[in-house]
C-alpha cells in the first residue's frame, strides 16, 4: 500500500512513556520495513532553556550560558533521552536514527514532521514533566490536534 508510512518518528524524553513508544515503533517498523527516527527537542538558546536572568544566576547555571557549555548540556540531555529508548528497543534490525530538533517540544515535532512525506508519529501519552502538562497542556495533545500526519499514542 502506498499510503503506509515510510518513516516512524518517535519523540523521546527519557520517560517510561516515550520508551514504550520507541519499543512499539521498533516492532511496527520491523513489520513495515521502515526506519525509526528518535527525536529529542531541545531549545535553541540558553535564554529559551533557562529564561532571561533577572538577577545574577547561580554558578550552577552560568556554565550553560556560554556556547560551549550550552552545547555540552544539549549533548548530555540528548544522550540521556536517546539512551533509555534504545535500551527499551533492545536488539533490532530496524534502522534507528537520532535527531536533536530545535525549539519548543510540541512545535518542533510538528515542524519536523511537516517537512517530510509519508511519516507517522508514535509517541507516549505523557512525557517526563507532569507539572508542565497540568499547567500548559501536554505535548501529546498539541501534536494530536495539529499534526498533518497519522499520530499513534502509546499508553
Amino acid at each position: 500500500m502506498s499510503d503506509l508510512p515510510e518513516m516512524l518518528l518517535v519523540p523521546v524524553d527519557g520517560s517510561s512513556y516515550s520508551n514504550a513508544a520507541a519499543a512499539y515503533a521498533a516492532r511496527l517498523a520491523e513489520r513495515l520495513g521502515t526506519p525509526v527516527r528518535l527525536l529529542h527537542a531541545f531549545p535553541e538558546t540558553p535564554i529559551e532553556l533557562l529564561g532571561i536572568p533577572t538577577e545574577s544566576p547561580s554558578s550552577e547555571y552560568v556554565q550553560y550560558f556560554s556556547p560551549e557549555g550550552f552545547e555540552k548540556f544539549r549533548e548530555e540531555s540528548a544522550a540521556s533521552a536517546f539512551g533509555a529508548p534504545r535500551a527499551a528497543i533492545g536488539e533490532t534490525a530496524v534502522a534507528l536514527e537520532e535527531r536533536i530538533i530545535p525549539g519548543d517540544t510540541g512545535q518542533a515535532i510538528l515542524d519536523h514532521a511537516a517537512g517530510m512525506n509519508r511519516v507517522m508519529i508514535i509517541m507516549g501519552r505523557r512525557g517526563a514533566s507532569r507539572f508542565r502538562e497540568i499547567m500548559i497542556g501536554s505535548t501529546t495533545q498539541q501534536v494530536l490536534h495539529h499534526a498533518r500526519c497519522p499520530v499513534l499514542v502509546i499508553r
